[in-house]
């Protein structure tokens, strides 16, 4: 059955075989077991075999009671024999078409503490492969309990299963690296993250509600134009994204890492901290600074949801700028919504109370729910 493990599952998937192989000449005496490791790279495909010594010597009838020392000096003098067979042993299929499989001239190598060799393999198929079919048929007619413990690394993930007597063969899909392709999908998923992040929404809205007024003999007044709301919305965004900018880079490549527990409240703070500004003013006329500020706390939980996507393992720095593109184009599609909204409402006598007021009174509410159950699990409200 073949896995796409993440995570811990893709550690107990790699650590089985790993366990299998440390117990030495031991567990040959029981369940004989190899495993083979692929990567692919557009057409051409390289791997390694490793397989117990004592199961390589059965495997071209030599004697399996040698020491180790002997047995591997003996193996060596079969050498062309074992590579022979383990080509005639394994076979790959690319989209249908039947790739040239070759054990490489590379030297045998022998791992002397697991008691384990060591074959490499390559491939070179006709075009690069969107499925794979991989089959091996090596140690199961002599060992019906035989184990052939197998991974395939693509440009995205590693898929991993075991091959047995009654399975043989499996394919699995393969995903190439294409720049484009790579640029679009993660700059998609950043637009829908801030999208589909209220918390991150509504702290941009809890800035923006005040940017088309003054405050001005202790009562709010509108600006004298466009041009002045747009001035301060740029300074509220330009501030944020600088912000979430610096620390969603720093927690992506593992510099600042906070526990997650911790940026989600810190989040909801920042949400009920901006609307709490609007009803009473600890920062009048600085919304910019509350986004500098607190635009840092976002940008980890920016950094936490791209980590968490399936990473282009050769080009992480591709996928992080492309996913910060999609955030700042989804912040701007809701600051081109709202900002001739806001300016054509403020102009009317009951923006400041009924909009930014209630509207900020109720941001509040609900950020505040939030911090109570991301920091101290006390469930209220439903979190993003």
């Amino acid at each position: 059955m073949i896995t796409r493990p993440g995570g811990l599952g893709l550690l107990a998937a790699m650590m089985m075989p790993a366990m299998l192989f440390a117990a030495g000449p031991a567990s040959a005496h029981g369940v004989g077991t190899s495993q083979i490791h692929v990567r692919v790279d557009g057409p051409r495909i390289e791997g390694a075999w490793d397989i117990h010594l004592r199961d390589a010597r059965l495997a071209l009838g030599l004697d399996p009671t040698l020491a180790p020392e002997a047995g591997w000096l003996d193996l060596r003098a079969h050498e062309d024999s074992l590579r022979a067979l383990l080509a005639r042993q394994v076979g790959l299929v690319a989209d249908g078409a039947a790739c040239s499989i070759e054990i490489t001239p590379a030297p045998m190598e022998w791992n002397r503490e697991q008691d384990v060799v060591r074959l490499h393999l390559t491939s070179k198929c006709a075009t690069a492969p969107t499925r794979l079919g991989i089959r091996c048929d090596f140690g199961f007619d002599r060992d019906p309990a035989y184990r052939v413990y197998f991974s395939v690394e693509d440009a995205r993930v590693i898929s991993a299963g075991v091959f047995r007597r009654d399975l043989r063969s499996v394919t699995i899909d393969v995903r190439q690296f294409h720049f484009m392709s790579v640029l679009v999908e993660f700059i998609r998923e950043g637009a829908w993250h801030i999208w589909s992040g209220l918390d991150h929404m509504l702290f941009l809205t809890a800035l923006l509600l005040p940017a088309p007024l003054l405050r001005a003999g202790g009562a709010w007044q509108p600006r004298n134009g466009l041009w002045p709301t747009t001035r301060e919305v740029l300074k509220v965004v330009t501030s944020f994204t600088l912000a979430h900018s610096l620390t969603l880079c720093l927690s992506f490549f593992g510099v600042v890492v906070p526990p997650a527990r911790w940026v989600e409240a810190g989040i909801a703070l920042s949400v009920f901290a901006a609307a709490w500004n609007n009803l009473h003013l600890f920062l009048p006329g600085r919304a910019w600074t509350m986004a500098l500020t607190f635009g840092l706390v976002h940008g980890l939980g920016f950094a936490g949801a791209l980590k968490n996507l399936s990473l282009p393992r050769r080009a992480h720095g591709l996928a992080l700028g492309a996913f910060n593109v999609g955030v700042e184009l989804g912040q701007l599609v809701l600051v081109a919504a709202l900002l001739p909204l806001l300016h054509v409402a403020s102009r009317r006598r009951w923006y400041p109370r009924l909009v930014m007021g209630v509207g900020s009174l109720g941001i509040a509410w609900l950020a505040l729910m939030w911090f109570l159950e991301r920091g101290f699990g006390i469930k209220i409200a439903p979190g993003r």
